[in-house]
């Protein structure tokens, strides 16, 4: 045992993450984390069936509690693909029974809404830590807002930017048993800065993949560049027209086939990017459930995607990313740019970042040429690769 909250002693962790795709490759940082503090800990995780693919067979998980859902909506009908299969999922009854039976000493939720809140309170779990100043806040025993801890321990930033602190400092009760320290000052003992980044260790989808790559002429096992243009929210689409553009700049200064993976239910509003690309040359993948799509993404020898679940996945990893951002703030959702071979392209006009949806002016991604994606491209691929897939 070496972590403790309050004296107690913690043997095991439930870290909960309902949704979103991103957000729960991000989270995977915890895993990691509380793993250097204790081997021996035992870490559940809970997490709608929808994502469950992500996370199934991650080494450093225990026990993947997979909750069933049947939510309706823009965001619900924009993910990548949903996971197709019984991955054993329980209802929300299901699952409090099943924590019931195997309970955890602590749970971590990083969503805290009020299904998550209530699910942990009736879950038993006597330990529960939350992050918000709403009225469900009172459902938990511990309530960490991030702002609180970087006062009390401004180096905090450093070690854990962006996104990737906002899930770690919810683990801010904690204290590490056989150092003595609390958890903002632990950290920095363990980690340095661009050291911490998402994990993940998929299996399973590898031979479906190829299969997928093989019907646009890739073969199994060669170097690609995959695009994955779509996002949830159009607000965060780079133009059609842009992508057309990037595509003729690829195809005449490098050698490697192209891929695009598109969204289910966004075939036709990417079907153009088709008509650009060759048959020699690669093509537009059919929409892949997520398993199949993870596998897709692990094997590209780079990605240039927008803000999304799967720019998420192809750093954990370990792919070479390029990332276009518009509405939406890279210091938060691409906190990589150190840890690594990703690299983020944003415009920062006057009214960014503004987090819009829908926006009438729009003009933080149009402003983004395919001429200055393309030096980024290059310079991406020529770190991460000296040899490989430009033209002399």
């Amino acid at each position: 045992m070496s972590w403790t909250v309050d004296g107690r002693p913690i043997h095991s962790v439930l870290v909960s993450r309902l949704r979103y795709l991103g957000d729960i490759v991000m989270s995977t940082v915890l895993i990691d984390v509380l793993r250097r503090g204790d081997p021996d800990l035992r870490i559940g995780y809970l997490l709608e069936d929808d994502h469950a693919a992500v996370l199934d067979g991650h080494p450093g998980i225990d026990h993947l509690h997979r909750l069933r859902t049947n939510r309706v909506g823009r965001d619900a009908q924009a993910r990548i693909g949903r996971t197709s299969g019984d991955y054993g999922s329980r209802s929300t009854l299901g699952v409090i029974r099943d924590l019931r039976r195997d309970p955890y000493d602590l749970a971590v939720d990083l969503f805290f809404n009020p299904r998550s809140a209530w699910l942990l309170k009736l879950a038993g779990i006597p330990l529960r830590i939350g992050g918000t100043r709403k009225w469900r806040g009172r459902l938990f025993t511990h309530r960490v807002l991030r702002e609180e801890v970087v006062a009390d321990h401004p180096g905090f930033n450093l070690i854990a930017p962006g996104g990737l602190g906002e899930h770690l400092c919810r683990l801010g009760p904690l204290t590490h048993g056989k150092s003595g320290l609390v958890f903002a000052d632990w950290l920095p003992t363990q980690f340095e800065p661009g050291e911490l980044k998402p994990r993940l260790v998929l299996t399973g989808e590898n031979r479906q993949a190829g299969e997928r790559l093989a019907a646009v002429g890739i073969a199994s096992g060669s170097p690609f560049i995959l695009l994955a243009p779509c996002a949830t929210w159009l607000s965060k689409e780079w133009p059609t027209g842009m992508w057309e553009e990037l595509i003729s700049l690829l195809l005449e200064r490098t050698t490697l086939p192209l891929a695009v993976l598109v969204a289910p239910g966004r075939e036709d509003a990417w079907a153009p990017l088709a008509d650009r690309i060759p048959r020699d040359r690669g093509g537009v993948l059919p929409a892949l459930p997520l398993p199949e799509a993870l596998a897709v993404t692990g094997a590209a020898r780079i990605l240039v995607t927008v803000d999304g679940g799967i720019m998420h996945a192809a750093v954990g990893q370990g792919v070479p990313t390029l990332a276009l951002f518009g509405p939406t703030d890279p210091d938060i959702w691409f906190p990589y740019s150190g840890s690594g071979p990703y690299r983020v392209l944003a415009r920062a006009p006057h009214c960014h970042p503004c987090d819009l949806h829908e926006c009438p002016a729009f003009i933080c991604l149009p402003d983004l040429e395919p001429a200055v994606v393309w030096e980024a491209f290059d310079s991406l691929m020529g770190a991460a690769d000296p040899t490989g897939g430009r033209r002399p």
